[in-house]
Parts: structure tokens; C-alpha cells; sequence
């Protein structure tokens, strides 16, 4: 929907009415989620609206009993078994499946809220989607975004989205988790190889895609990391090794840290395309108790990104300005260093996305916030001001102020966009911290009349 206006969307509601529509709902998009669903249920009262993902997952009991949700929300997905949520849940609306017995749901019942949790289930048995179903779709729309972004860097001209694993897979021990998604807890989970293969096939012989593998760390599935108890990467590279289709086409977008990288990268060469790697920040003292502690610096950065170019990877590189210690001097240092990556890799960069930092309910920075703080408290409900806690956790961790960050980040694109205009095609993205207060009254305003109209 990001790349339809409003105006064309409402159209094709009044037209086709959908009878179950889902979300991905992310906190800074939680506003349209809530005002689509309010144009669905205008045009069909009787449609069933399903939200999932981290924002509406967590904070599933204020969704489902806020001042929208309870009008709007029937069901919310939670944890990360969303394939199977889904399905369960349609046959359930179908009547052939008890709805008790749909795992991962949230939904009202007698004026409560039940929670059918199901936080391991399964963990090796992913789903996996047949893009062949939507093929006008991807005609459509994902063609011409991927169009946009990606089509210089790859020899397929589409991709697609496959969630071949998830979870975060650092074991049970707080202290080798992360400070932005250790709040949740997600067990390892992946697909078994044979189905994995199977859709690989599917996605790159017949419907010519790419694929993204759309896991918290795909990377770090390997035999070598982690005290050898994943074994999927190996049993992955050996299986594409085998087929006849996927043999010697590199078609895979994947995620992993910098370690993770260094540890696989050889091992993945035969199928993985684009490396998206998180390097958060240059300054590992802005990374202090907030990183897995991989990103060592510099140096360690360097190294991985001139293995990825010996072995002939592509990057997709991301990463924070404003984390805690950050002052005008160390802001200046990130953006030049990030400018001089940028310029010594665009020949395999194809995007260099960074943001503020966004304070989501995935995360401890904001349950930490929420204790301390009363505002927080007072903002907290099924949609959360991002702007506002950004601005309030840069102004309690740094010395700099989000017009600071904001400005930084001016500087950095218009610097990555120059290079790419000049011949490379590198683009620059952030994340979205929602409009302005103008535009968030709007939003506000739109969604009320729409609400009225119910």
C-alpha cells in the first residue's frame, strides 16, 4: 500500500470489499492500520480485520480494548508463528476448525480478552507462500518497487518475501541478547529444508524471483556459530548445491550481524545475494548495552565488508544516529563515517538506510521509558506518538536533540543519493517516526470520521 494513494485505495475497498483483511502493523504505521480497517468496515461491516506484528502482538490487550481497536480489531496474530495463526484462523472463520485451537491469537470474548499463546510452536515447520496465487499482484506492485531499489544489482527482476526462519536464537541467557529484542523472548524457529528447497525452486525456476529471506538473523544459523546447534545455513548451501535450479544462482537477501557474516559468508556465497547487515553505529561506545556486542568497531566492520567484496556480495547496510552518549562532535564523526563508507563500497552497496532511533514496545528502551517516566505512561495505548518518544529518549540519553539527529540525517542521504545519481544506483532509506504534529491531527481526524460513519 505504500506505493498507492489514499484516494485509489478507498476505491478499491468500495469496489471489492475484502471479507478478512490482515496488517502488519508497525508502531509508526499504526494510525493507517486502524484507518484502512475503519474504511473496510465502512464499506463491509461484516469484514473480519486481523492486526499482527511486534506493535500490535505486544500490546494486543490495548488494541483489542482501545478506543478503535475494540470497534475496529477482531483478531490480533501474536508471537511469531504467523503462517500458521493465519491458516488456522481462516479454516476456524470456515467453520472447520475450532477456534480455541488457533495458535498465537488474541480476540474479545464475553467482554475479555483471550490469549491462545503458543510461544514454541513449531520449531521447525514454518509455512511457506505460494507467490504463484497473487502473480498479478507481483505484476502489479512488487515488480515495480523492486524495480525501483534493487534491479541494478540483481539478474532476476523480482523478489519476493519468504520467512525461512525467525526468531532470535541467542539462547536463554539475557545477557547474549540484545537490548532492542530480548523484551520478546522469540524462540528459533525454520523451515524444514526439504520445504525450504521446494519453494526456493519454485520462486526462482518458474516465477523468476529473488528472494528475501526475512528472518531477525538468517545469517547466524550456521553449524560453526553458536556452539554448533544449528545446523539450517549448512544443510541449506548443500541442498542449493544440489539442485539443478538453484545451483550457481546467488538470488537470496539475508540478514546477519558482523560476526555472524564473517562466520558464514563463505558458506552462503553460492546462493546469498545481498548481505543486509545492521552496523548500527562506528563509535562501539555508542553501542554499550545496547548490541550484542558484535560490532567490535571500525576495523571489524571493514574486514566483513571486504570479504563480502572479495566473495562478491551486495549490501544492504543499516544502522542508528542518536544512540546513548552521542554529542554534536561524535554525530558529526557518525555521518562522516558513514559518508566514507558509502563512497569506498557503492560499488556493491545497493542501500544504506539509517534513522533515529525508533522507541518501539518491542524493545527495552521503551519499557524502560515506560516505568520511568509518566508521560510515557500516559501516552501509552493501542497507537503511540513515535515522534514524541524518540524526541524524550534522545533528550534522557544524549547530549543532541531529534532536529540534531534529524538534520544529520539530512546530510547523509543527500550525500548517498549524490553518489548513487552519479553512477552507482545506491539508495537511501530510513525509518519512518510518523508525521509531524500536523499531519498526525490529520491522520487523527480522518480516522474519527471514519469512525462515525460505522
Amino acid at each position: 500500500m505504500s506505493h498507492i494513494g489514499w484516494e485509489t485505495i478507498r476505491r478499491q475497498i468500495e469496489e471489492n470489499p475484502p471479507d478478512v483483511a490482515a496488517f502488519t502493523v508497525y508502531t509508526a504505521t499504526a494510525p493507517w492500520a486502524f484507518i484502512v480497517a475503519a474504511e473496510i468496515k465502512r464499506a463491509n461491516p461484516a469484514a473480519v480485520i486481523v492486526f499482527g506484528n511486534d506493535h500490535a502482538a505486544i500490546l494486543h490487550e490495548e488494541v483489542l480494548t482501545g478506543r478503535y481497536g475494540s470497534r475496529l480489531v477482531d483478531f490480533v496474530g501474536t508471537g511469531n508463528n504467523g503462517p500458521f495463526t493465519m491458516m488456522g484462523l481462516l479454516y476456524a472463520l470456515s467453520g472447520d476448525l475450532e477456534q480455541g485451537r488457533v495458535p498465537s491469537l488474541a480476540y474479545r470474548r464475553d467482554g475479555t480478552v483471550v490469549h491462545q499463546s503458543a510461544p514454541t510452536y513449531p520449531l521447525n515447520r514454518r509455512r511457506l507462500p505460494d507467490y504463484s496465487l497473487i502473480a498479478d499482484q507481483l505484476t502489479e506492485h512488487y515488480d515495480k518497487a523492486f524495480q525501483t531499489w534493487y534491479a541494478g544489482h540483481y539478474d532476476l527482476q523480482r523478489m519476493i518475501t519468504m520467512a525461512i526462519d525467525g526468531g532470535c536464537h541467542w539462547g536463554d541467557s539475557p545477557r547474549r541478547r540484545c537490548k532492542h529484542c530480548s523484551i520478546q523472548g522469540l524462540t528459533p524457529k525454520t523451515a524444514a529444508i526439504g520445504t525450504t528447497v521446494a519453494a526456493l525452486e519454485h520462486a526462482v525456476g518458474s516465477l523468476g524471483a529473488n528472494v528475501y529471506a526475512a528472518g531477525d538473523s538468517t545469517l547466524g544459523f550456521s553449524r560453526d556459530q553458536w556452539q554448533g546447534q544449528f545446523s539450517f545455513l549448512d544443510d541449506l548451501a548443500d541442498a542449493c548445491a544440489a539442485s539443478p535450479v538453484l545451483r550457481d544462482r546467488r538470488f537470496m537477501l539475508a540478514y546477519g550481524l558482523i560476526y555472524e557474516f564473517l562466520q558464514s559468508a563463505k558458506l552462503c556465497k553460492g546462493f546469498v545475494r545481498t548481505w543486509n547487515v545492521g552496523l548500527e553505529a562506528f563509535d562501539p561506545k555508542l553501542l554499550k548495552q545496547n548490541s550484542k556486542g558484535i560490532n567490535k568497531g571500525p576495523d571489524r566492520i571493514y574486514e566483513a565488508l571486504e570479504l563480502a567484496r572479495d566473495l562478491d556480495y551486495r549490501l544492504y547496510v543499516s544502522g542508528i544516529l542518536g544512540l546513548p552518549g552521542t554529542d554534536i562532535a561524535k554525530l558529526r564523526s557518525e555521518v562522516d563515517n558513514w559518508l566514507a563508507l558509502a563512497e569506498q563500497y557503492q560499488d556493491i552497496i545497493t542501500t544504506v538506510s539509517v534513522a533515529a532511533p525508533a522507541v518501539v514496545p518491542g524493545s527495552r528502551m521503551y519499557w524502560e521509558a515506560y516505568h520511568s517516566r509518566p508521560e510515557v505512561r500516559s501516552w501509552h495505548g493501542e497507537i503511540l506518538p513515535s515522534r514524541k518518544l524518540t524526541d524524550l529518549y534522545l533528550r534522557d540519553n544524549t547530549d543532541v536533540r531529534l532536529a540534531d539527529v534529524e538534520a544529520a540525517l539530512t546530510d547523509l542521504g543527500r550525500g548517498v543519493i549524490r553518489m548513487g545519481d552519479a553512477g552507482s544506483g545506491m539508495k537511501f532509506g530510513g525509518y519512518m517516526l510518523g508525521g509531524t504534529d500536523q499531519e498526525e491531527q490529520q491522520e487523527q481526524e480522518l480516522l474519527d470520521a471514519l469512525c462515525r460513519q460505522l
